[in-house]
């Protein structure tokens, strides 16, 4: 009894032949019936669970299964509509929607997973779960991470922007932000005996591992786990005009390419803030996160000597500069931890050019007459080697943006001795042991 569906299924395809022979007019339309036609008139005919006697059940499920390697359905060939090849169900994969279609080609389907798309004219017309009991399957978002992650994260394998488009990295993250999105509007996602949270998560967390972000003026991809405890910065609001420090800062951080951004907003404008959300969610800064940047980027930079030494003058200016102007100044009582911080690591240039690390014992940096000091010790005209003084280029550089008032220099004069620098002498007590 099981083999009928087998039987039937051979008889079927002859059926155009049989209609051509009858002596009746079937064909009133003159439209010659198709091959995909005569199957899916032949895949009507098995019933679902809720069209019978649950009795048979067992028995349409069992013939289904001797269906499983004899039935051929109707595919794409490559990437050319207009081929159709015919194979297994288990070598089909059932995906309806045209924006999943179009990133992920069906050269990529076939190069990595020996799969193939149902053909449209198909699909729309046979039932889902008969499809996927003949053995098709879904194309889920386990298979486009996995994908992904065969081409991104291989070791041995550097990927730049010379192997790998911008067209294709930002078409990657549409189809990782359009499958995020239709998990999340799955019924049932996310309530007490659902892990689709947790699931997202452990999804964001593989993303991280990928190296497919690719950054400003560096043609290798990096991946957001190597700057796990860095910062890496949207691209900042061409409208708005930075002051010059912010400006030095911000272009000194890891910035994602603006191309991408930009071909996404251009190609797909009702998907960028979800993109956005996306990128923010794997660990891209805004531009105006400040104190980010100081936790993530100023303050790693200045704590490793390898760093700050390959940073120019301008920049460890700007550092101290941007710490002063946008965390000290708006409420110097909450910065009150972060200046023991400084005390012992800030980069501070001198007058002969050098930067110093404070919070060494030998190393003592004093103020200038400049920065408004009435009694700096350079009045005493001592020979240099004896006193380190400050840099005056924190006062010369940025005069005509921050320094213009008397009362500014006297905020900064006073932000300057909280971290220790002082215009009189200073001394340091060497506890050197009994």
């Amino acid at each position: 009894m099981i083999q009928l569906f087998s039987l039937a299924y051979e008889q079927f395809q002859y059926l155009p032949d049989l209609l051509d022979q009858c002596t009746l007019d079937f064909h009133q339309t003159n439209v010659q019936l198709t091959k995909i036609q005569t199957l899916k008139y032949f895949l009507k005919l098995i019933p679902t669970r809720n069209e019978i006697d649950p009795y048979f059940n067992t028995f349409v499920d069992k013939s289904i299964q001797g269906l499983m390697g004899i039935i051929r359905l109707p595919v794409f060939c490559h990437d050319d509509e207009q081929i159709i090849d015919w194979v297994l169900p288990s070598q089909c994969v059932i995906v309806r929607d045209t924006f999943i279609r179009k990133i992920f080609s069906q050269d990529l389907l076939l190069s990595h997973f020996n799969s193939y798309y149902l053909h449209d004219e198909f699909i729309k017309e046979c039932d889902e779960q008969i499809l996927i009991k003949l053995g098709c399957r879904r194309l889920d978002f386990a298979d486009i991470l996995k994908l992904i992650r065969t081409l991104y994260k291989q070791n041995d394998q550097i990927h730049s922007t010379k192997t790998t488009s911008i067209e294709q990295i930002a078409q990657w993250l549409l189809c990782i932000d359009y499958s995020l999105q239709q998990e999340r509007e799955r019924p049932g996602f996310n309530n007490e005996h659902d892990s689709g949270d947790e699931t997202e998560m452990t999804t964001i967390n593989e993303l991280k591992q990928l190296k497919i972000i690719p950054l400003r003026q560096q043609s290798q991809l990096v991946s957001f786990d190597e700057f796990d405890k860095r910062t890496i910065l949207f691209p900042p609001n061409k409208s708005i005009k930075f002051d010059k420090h912010l400006k030095i800062v911000l272009d000194d951080l890891p910035t994602i390419d603006d191309r991408l951004l930009d071909y996404i907003e251009d190609k797909y404008p009702r998907r960028i803030d979800s993109i956005k959300t996306l990128l923010t969610n794997l660990g891209l800064c805004d531009a105006r996160n400040i104190r980010r940047i100081y936790s993530s980027h100023i303050l790693p930079v200045i704590n490793d000597n390898s760093q700050w030494s390959k940073k120019s003058d301008s920049t460890l200016i700007a550092y101290l500069i941007c710490i002063y102007k946008e965390l000290y100044s708006p409420n110097p009582e909450t910065f009150t931890y972060e200046i023991e911080q400084l005390r012992k690591k800030m980069i501070i240039k001198t007058l002969d050019g050098k930067f110093v690390c404070l919070g060494s014992d030998k190393t003592i940096v004093h103020l200038t007459s400049l920065y408004g000091c009435s009694t700096s010790l350079e009045q005493l005209k001592l020979s240099n080697h004896q006193f380190i003084f400050i840099s005056n280029d924190y006062i010369q550089q940025y005069q005509k943006e921050l320094f213009y008032q008397d009362s500014e220099k006297r905020k900064f004069l006073a932000f300057l001795k909280e971290l220790d620098l002082y215009d009189f002498f200073q001394m340091n007590i060497i506890d050197k042991g009994n």
